[in-house]
């Protein structure tokens, strides 16, 4: 085994970039080659959560680069969007932490602040395929929550699950116990990877547990400017790992101080009974969208 070099640490930013695909997305064959090999083309994944990813030296990885010795931490990862994926749109980033074990990487010793942010699949999809070979890593979708639903039995037991880990809901004797995929011996992205995305999907419960509208948190439209209200929920859960009834969801998003309002419109481009249609009671501020 090679002994790392520890005299001189260098700095990188790792980013975990998330994007959210409908099933019209996914039926795009040129879609479907740039996302993880272990879905099936025939899979119904309903609204699924992605993470951007890139091509590293035995697999796949975060897209990331060493700080530059003029740089903030915050300067490196926009350069990271524009440079390393070409990504030119207003996109909010958010620090998930520091990961500084010394073996992680395994050629020298690097210290890795990791951010987090979200993009419209809509400006992300002409980057895919590019420059190191951009792709997408399934993170979450109502199929993988139905799935470990069906396993387990049920979903009481968990506050939030996904591919890249879970954990289990706090007891009297237990606090907020979590398994990752290193700890089930099935990890999906190159070194510590799969932490920092684990890390960054849980930071997204907190764009429905405060008091903005979760779209404002993440700075975009995620579901356009007018959605169903179905889809809001699909987004929620899957975003959160979890699964809300629709009656209780309606009620927590119908009231007078909801950050939705019903537009008046209806949506009948799906089978059954046209949707009422909703959208954002207030602007996003400008640079947001």
């Amino acid at each position: 085994m090679t002994e790392i070099d520890q005299s001189r640490p260098q700095l990188a930013v790792d980013l975990a970039l998330f994007t959210m695909l409908t099933e019209a997305d996914l039926a795009d064959s040129r879609v479907r080659e740039l996302v993880s090999p272990e879905i099936k083309p025939d899979s119904e994944l309903g609204l699924s959560l992605f993470v951007v990813t890139m091509q590293g030296k035995t697999g796949r990885k975060l897209p990331g680069a060493l700080v530059e010795g003029h740089e903030q931490i915050a300067d490196a990862g926009y350069r990271i969007l524009r440079e390393v994926l070409g990504i030119e749109v207003s996109i909010r980033l958010r620090e998930i932490g520091t990961f500084d074990k010394v073996d992680r990487d395994p050629n020298s010793r690097v210290i890795s602040i990791a951010s987090w942010g979200y993009i419209r699949f809509l400006d992300l999809v002409k980057m895919l395929g590019g420059r190191d070979q951009v792709g997408l890593e399934l993170v979450n979708s109502s199929q993988v929550i139905n799935q470990f639903a069906a396993e387990q039995g049920g979903l009481e037991e968990f506050d939030g699950v996904s591919r890249f880990g879970f954990r289990y809901a706090p007891t009297p004797s237990r606090g907020h116990v979590k398994q990752l995929t290193s700890d089930l011996g099935a990890l999906i992205l190159e070194q510590d990877h799969d932490q920092m995305v684990f890390y960054a999907w849980r930071k997204l419960r907190y764009a429905f547990g405060g008091k903005l509208d979760p779209f404002r948190y993440l700075g975009v439209k995620a579901l356009g400017e007018e959605f169903r209200l179905s889809d809001l929920q699909e987004f929620q859960d899957v975003a959160c790992g979890i699964k809300t009834h629709r009656d209780q969801f309606r009620r927590q998003m119908l009231n007078p101080s909801s950050f939705i309002v019903e537009t008046k419109k209806t949506d009948s481009s799906r089978q059954g009974k046209p949707a009422a249609l909703y959208t954002l009671s207030a602007p996003l501020e400008a640079g947001n969208e």
